[in-house]
């Protein structure tokens, strides 16, 4: 089914979408940061809850106030109190149980490095590629994930590149792969030498993905380029007033008074 083009664009939507593929390039060329939960080590972790502090006599005596408190206001009857007394007691010791499956849950996660997809790359900014090609190498961007839902299993598409789950980005590559071709062979587009200067790797994802997202609505690349600007994001963060220096803004504080 194909994705459509909206109907209507302006630079702010427009910047959004270049600016998320424009990470996304990145990330392929890159790669990325991923959380990895590791089951057996939850599994043991949690085998402690039987140890949990049971109710003192210090909670006891925090827990009679609260209920007394709750009498002389009016909110509870005094014939309620030890009924009152055992909800809480078994109130605050559910929330340690699950703070400390909270806890065990974080340090069960791990971090791990996502590699790059170099060929993937090579691919998108060749100026040879063609159409098909880009729609074949979408079909590679995810992967069949068999994962446990409680007693059950089962099978969910999961990203093959270093892409955030849920991306888009092949999508909207593989459904205006004509439109993203002819970006590359756009006389605006930048073919420097990568090597001598990485940046210039930089300057190409961020025509490409103007480009893209301007197909997604229909707007030319020339239109489109206009429109977003030539700032990548992380210069436009720099060129922003939460990018300059302390310093630096502290001086513009100071002449914005006088």
């Amino acid at each position: 089914m194909r994705v459509g083009r909206p109907q209507k664009a302006d630079p702010g939507t427009l910047h959004a979408f270049a600016h998320e593929f424009y990470w996304t390039f990145r990330r392929l060329a890159e790669g990325t940061l991923r959380w990895k939960f590791d089951h057996e080590k939850f599994r043991q972790l949690t085998e402690g809850l039987e140890n949990i502090p049971p109710i003192d006599d210090e909670d006891r005596t925090r827990h009679q106030r609260i209920v007394d408190e709750e009498i002389q206001t009016g909110r509870l009857e005094a014939s309620r109190r030890e009924e009152r007394l055992r909800d809480v007691a078994d109130g605050e010791l559910f929330m340690r149980r699950e703070q400390y499956r909270m806890d065990a849950a974080a340090e069960a996660r791990k971090e791990i490095k996502v590699r790059g997809e170099p060929d993937v790359v090579k691919v998108l900014l060749d100026t040879n590629s063609t159409p098909e090609q880009i729609r074949e190498l979408c079909k590679q961007a995810l992967m069949k994930r068999t994962i446990r839902l409680g007693s059950e299993t089962t099978e969910v598409d999961y990203p093959a590149w270093p892409i955030p789950v849920g991306s888009m980005f092949p999508t909207y590559l593989a459904e205006f792969a004509e439109d993203y071709v002819a970006a590359l062979h756009d006389p605006r587009f930048p073919r420097c030498d990568v090597s001598r200067r990485p940046t210039n790797r930089l300057k190409q994802f961020w025509f490409l993905s103007r480009a893209l997202a301007g197909a997604l609505y229909g707007v030319k690349t020339r239109t489109v380029i206009n429109l977003v600007g030539s700032l990548r994001p992380e210069q436009a963060f720099h060129e922003s007033r939460d990018g300059k220096p302390a310093r630096k803004r502290a001086r513009l504080k100071y002449k914005a008074r006088i």
